[in-house]
Formats: structure tokens, sequence, C-alpha cells
């Protein structure tokens, strides 16, 4: 009898269990969907400003001007001796080896600037980044987590604020970012991506195929520049640092979600494994106390019947 009411507590707590794992499931997925329409919607935004930044470095390139003139988010430092690292991580758990991965992806870096005498210092998106990289509070320069919504644009100019004020002041020499890439819910990679300075190949290879849109029956379009064309330039340099920003956080923001979806999908199924497996015991113990009982009471029935027929012999 003890073993039945374990097994129906058990039964109880799985039960339990299994209902917060098929919601926190279902979350994942809600916002898993939210974060890809979001992501689509600022596809189109990009490309948009893609397109203009390539027009602009065929007139850059006309004018005889490089980027360097025109921003110092695209100028090289030599040597590189501070370095600011931003670890992507979740505030809470239940999302497979989404955090660990970041965590020690970040960890590696770490080791390999020190081995090279730099100095990292660390800025932390995501309460777990702070527990797995506690022996690191020293170069911890920086703790925030997420909002419930995801992505906001808050978050994004604040962290765009943050280390564009650490780069052109001289704090840092270079900006790295650790992230995980989204494929799909099952596919994610952990990724280091350098923000500052930004990468001028990357800018050089877009600008060596214009658009079509560049030339007009045969003539080159003309530009009319209000304010000035050097800072209409800055102000897309920032652009496109807001986007690499953006990018990298909408990328970790799905990357989490999906992990949590797939980890609480899995959990819920060994849930229900675990859920048959109990009931089935539950069940075979029942019909043995069931049975047992039967047994005492017919044995009880024949012994009263017994008794009962001795009675009438001596009387």
């Amino acid at each position: 009898m003890q073993k039945l009411v374990e097994l129906k507590q058990r039964i109880k707590t799985v039960s339990n269990i299994q209902t917060v794992t098929r919601t926190l499931a279902t979350v994942s997925a809600a916002k898993l969907s939210r974060t890809r329409r979001k992501a689509a919607s600022m596809r189109l935004y990009a490309a948009k400003m893609r397109e203009i930044v390539l027009n602009q470095q065929r007139q850059m390139d006309r004018l005889g001007i490089t980027l360097e003139e025109l921003s110092p988010l695209v100028a090289e430092r030599h040597p590189v001796k501070r370095v600011a690292l931003v670890v992507i991580t979740g505030d809470r758990g239940m999302c497979g080896n989404y955090n660990i991965s970041s965590s020690r992806l970040a960890r590696a870096f770490i080791d390999a600037g020190r081995r090279q005498g730099q100095q990292v210092q660390l800025i932390l998106k995501g309460r777990k980044g702070q527990r797995y990289l506690r022996a690191e509070r020293d170069a911890i320069i920086h703790i925030e987590g997420w909002r419930r919504e995801g992505v906001v644009g808050s978050d994004v100019e604040r962290l765009l604020a943050m280390v564009g004020r650490m780069f052109v002041t001289g704090q840092v020499d270079e900006v790295h970012c650790v992230y995980t890439r989204f494929y799909t819910p099952i596919k994610r990679e952990p990724s280091i991506v350098r923000v500052l300075p930004l990468r001028k190949d990357a800018w050089q290879a877009r600008a060596a195929r214009p658009p079509a849109s560049v030339e007009v029956s045969g003539l080159e379009e003309t530009w009319s520049y209000e304010p000035s064309f050097a800072e209409l330039m800055d102000e897309l340099i920032w652009t496109y640092l807001r986007l690499l920003i953006f990018d990298v956080l909408i990328e970790s923001f799905a990357s989490e979600q999906g992990a949590r979806m797939i980890t609480m999908e899995e959990a819920t199924e060994r849930a229900e494994k675990s859920l048959r497996a109990y009931r089935v015991l539950h069940n075979r113990l029942r019909r043995e106390v069931i049975t047992t009982d039967l047994i005492g009471v017919l044995f009880a029935a024949q012994v009263l019947e017994k008794s009962e027929s001795g009675v009438e012999e001596l009387v």
C-alpha cells in the first residue's frame, strides 16, 4: 500500500512537470515566431540601406575619399591592447547547451587574448553569462538582462552607444561579440564577430558590384546632399553598426527560444514516457492490492463459515 501511495505522488509530480515543460515549449515557439517576423521586416530596411551605401561608395571613389576620413568607426588600431567583448546569453536556463556554449567560446577568447597581452573587458547581455563567467568579475563592466518581449529598440541603442563611445574615445581598440547564430530551431552555432572597427573589406566587396539603379538611360545618377556628403556617410556607417548589433541580438534571441522549445519538447516526451511507465506499474500494484484484499475476504469468509458450523455441531 505504501508503494501505491508513492507511485501516486510520483505520477502527480511528473504530470506537473509535463505541464510546465509543455507550456514553456509553447511560449518559446510563439516568441520564436515573432522574432522571425521581426527579423524579416528588418531585412527590407537593411537591403535598402545597403543599396544607398553602394551608390555612395561610387561617389566616394569618384571624390577620392577614404572611409577613415568619414568615420572613426572603420579606423584600424595597432597594436591592439584593450578589447571589449560583448557576451550574449539568456536570463534563464532550460535551453540545452545554449548558454554554456556561448560562455565557453567567450572563455576561450579571453584566454587567447590574455596570452597575447590584451586586456579584455566584458559586457554581458543576459544574466546567465554572469554565472558562467563569475571568475572574471573584475573584468565585467556592464550587465543587463532581457526584456520579456525580446529585442527592442532601446536595447540596441543602449548597446550601440556604449560600444561606440568606448571605441571612439579610445577606451578599447577593438570590440568583439560572442553570440549564437540561428539557422533552425535544431541547428545553432556559437560565433564571434568583430563589431568595431567595421571591416572595410565588406564595404569594398559590395562596392565592387554596383546595383543596376546607379545608371539611368546610360547616364549616372546625380545626387544632391543635404546635409553634406561626409555627414551622410557618417550616419550611414552608424546605421550599418546599428543593424549589425540588432542582427547579433535577434540571432541570439531566436537561438535561445529555439533551443528552449526543442529542449522542452524533448522533456515533455520523456515525461510522457515516465507517466506511461508509472501508470502501468500503478495499475499492476493496484491489481495486486485488490487481489490480496479479495483473497483475504474469501479466507475470512471460509474461517467464519467453519467457525459457525463448529458451533452448530456443539449445540
